[in-house]
C-alpha cells in the first residue's frame, strides 16, 4: 500500500471533522478534537476552511466557566441544495436535500421492468426534476450538484456503467445524457457504494471502523469499510459479493455465471427457491419485485408453509454468504441493508443469526455483530447526497476520501447550463 501524502492525510482529517459535525448536529471544536483524535490546532484550521466555504456556520456560543465563551458550529443548510437520484430496475427516485443533509422534498416514478437505455433513464430523471422545480421555483439558483446512483458496476472515474445485466448494459457511457437531464455537476455511483457511504457517515460508521454493509435488493452486494474508509477497488467494483460462488454448478445468475450468491438471495433467487418448493404457487405470477417480496412475507406470517420454507432457505443461503465475508474480512460488525430489509420478518432475521455461528470460524463468529436495518431507498438517497456534497467540496478544493476521483469530462460538445449556475458561498 502506497504511503499517504500530506494531502491525503488532510483530506481524511477533513472527512472526520465533517462527519462528526453532521452526526452530532452542533459541536464545539473541542468536541470534534476529542471524538476524532485530531489536534485542536488541526480542528481549528479545518473548521475554519469549511466555515469560509459556507458549508459550516457558527451556531452560537456557550459559557466556559469564567473563560471566554466557546463557539459552537453546525452544518449550514443555507449554503445550497443537493439532488440525490436513485435509479433502480423498478423506479426512479429524486430527493432534494439542503446542505445540512435534511431531506426537503422527493419525487418518485415507477418504471416498467424492462431493459432501459441511458437516454430513457435520463428522461425519467428529468421528469422528476421538473416536478421538483415547479414546487421550488428558485431551485436552479441554489443547486450545488447531484449524486446519481445507477444499477450495476458503475465506474465514476470513466463515467460509464461497466455492467448492468438486468438491462444488458456493457460499457455504456453515462455522463452526456445525465448532464443534459440534470445540468449541474453530476457524480455517479451505484447503490452499493451509496448505501455503504450512508452507513459510514450515519450508521455503523459511528461505532465501528471495520464493518461490512450488505445490500439486499433486486441485486446484492457488500460495501466494505476498512479502517473507517470505503474500499472501492481499482475500478470501483470492490464488494461484488453477490457474484461470488455460493454453490458450485448451481443456478444460472444474471451475470452469466452460475451458483452466485445473488442467484439465491436476490429477489429472483428467492422466487426460484419458492418455485423449487411449490412450482404452482400463486405468488410466482407476481411480476413486480417489491410486491412479490411483500406478499411473500405476508404469506409466511399467515402460515403459508411454502413461503416459510422459501424464507428459511433464503436465511440459510444468506447466512452462508455472510459467513464467507466474516471469515474473509473479520469485521467488527455486519449491517444488513437494502429495501428487502423493510419486509424481512423476525423469523428470517433470527434464522440468519442462528445459522451464522455454523458458517463462521469460532474466532470471527464470537466477535461480530449482525444488525438488520429497515430501509426503503433512504440509505441510497442519503448516500448519494453525501457523495454530491463531497464532490462539491472537491471542486472548491476541500476534498474528502469517501468519493473516487472526479469523472473524466464527457467527450461531446459543451452544453450551456443556463439558469443552473452553481451559487457562491454567502459569507
Amino acid at each position: 500500500m502506497a504511503a499517504k501524502s500530506s494531502k491525503d492525510i488532510r483530506s481524511e482529517s477533513r472527512f472526520m471533522v465533517l462527519r462528526t459535525v453532521y452526526v452530532h448536529g452542533t459541536v464545539t471544536r473541542a468536541q470534534v478534537s476529542a471524538e476524532t483524535g485530531l489536534s485542536p490546532a488541526t480542528v481549528t484550521t479545518l473548521v475554519g476552511e469549511l466555515v469560509d466555504e459556507g458549508v459550516l456556520r457558527e451556531a452560537g456560543q456557550i459559557s466556559s466557566q469564567g473563560g471566554r465563551p466557546t463557539a459552537t458550529f453546525q452544518a449550514n443548510p443555507q449554503r445550497g441544495a443537493l439532488l440525490a437520484v436513485d435509479v433502480a430496475e423498478t423506479y426512479v427516485r429524486v430527493d432534494l436535500f439542503d446542505t445540512s443533509l435534511d431531506r426537503l422534498d422527493q419525487e418518485r416514478l415507477e418504471i416498467p421492468q424492462v431493459a432501459h437505455t441511458i437516454e430513457s433513464v435520463a428522461a425519467h430523471i428529468g421528469d422528476c426534476l421538473e416536478r421538483l422545480r415547479q414546487r421550488h421555483p428558485g431551485l436552479e439558483r441554489s443547486l450545488l450538484g447531484a449524486g446519481i446512483s445507477l444499477p450495476g458496476q458503475v465506474d465514476p472515474v470513466r463515467g460509464v456503467d461497466v455492467f448492468a445485466p438486468n438491462w444488458g448494459w456493457h460499457e455504456v457511457p453515462l455522463m452526456a445524457a445525465l448532464e443534459a437531464a440534470v445540468p449541474v455537476p453530476v457524480r455517479i455511483d451505484n447503490p452499493l457504494m451509496a448505501l455503504a457511504t450512508g452507513e459510514l457517515w450515519f450508521g455503523a460508521g459511528r461505532r465501528f471502523r471495520q464493518f461490512v454493509a450488505v445490500n439486499l435488493g433486486t441485486g446484492v452486494g457488500a460495501g466494505i469499510i476498512v479502517d473507517g474508509q470505503l474500499l472501492r477497488g481499482r475500478g470501483n467494483s470492490a464488494g461484488e459479493w453477490g457474484h461470488t460462488t455460493l454453490i458450485w454448478g448451481g443456478r444460472a445468475c444474471r451475470c452469466g455465471r452460475s451458483g452466485c450468491i445473488e442467484a439465491y438471495v436476490g429477489v429472483e433467487g428467492i422466487r426460484a427457491t419458492l418455485a423449487e418448493i411449490s412450482s404452482e404457487h400463486e405468488l410466482l405470477a407476481v411480476p413486480h419485485h417489491r410486491d412479490f417480496i411483500e406478499r411473500l412475507m405476508r404469506a409466511e406470517a399467515a402460515g403459508d408453509d411454502a413461503a416459510r420454507e422459501a424464507l428459511m432457505r433464503t436465511g440459510d443461503h444468506l447466512a452462508a454468504g455472510i459467513g464467507n465475508l466474516v471469515n474473509l474480512l473479520n469485521p467488527e460488525h455486519v449491517s444488513v441493508l437494502g429495501w428487502i430489509t423493510r419486509y424481512a420478518g423476525s423469523e428470517l432475521q433470527q434464522r440468519v443469526r442462528d445459522r451464522i455461528a455454523q458458517e463462521c470460524l469460532p474466532g470471527p463468529a464470537g466477535t461480530v455483530g449482525i444488525e438488520f436495518t429497515e430501509a426503503d431507498g433512504e440509505g441510497v438517497s442519503l448516500g448519494m447526497a453525501v457523495l454530491a456534497l463531497e464532490a462539491f467540496l472537491e471542486r472548491v478544493g476541500l476534498p474528502s476520501p469517501s468519493s473516487p476521483s472526479a469523472p473524466a469530462p464527457s467527450t461531446g460538445p459543451e452544453r450551456p447550463r443556463t439558469g443552473w449556475a452553481v451559487p457562491h458561498a454567502g459569507r
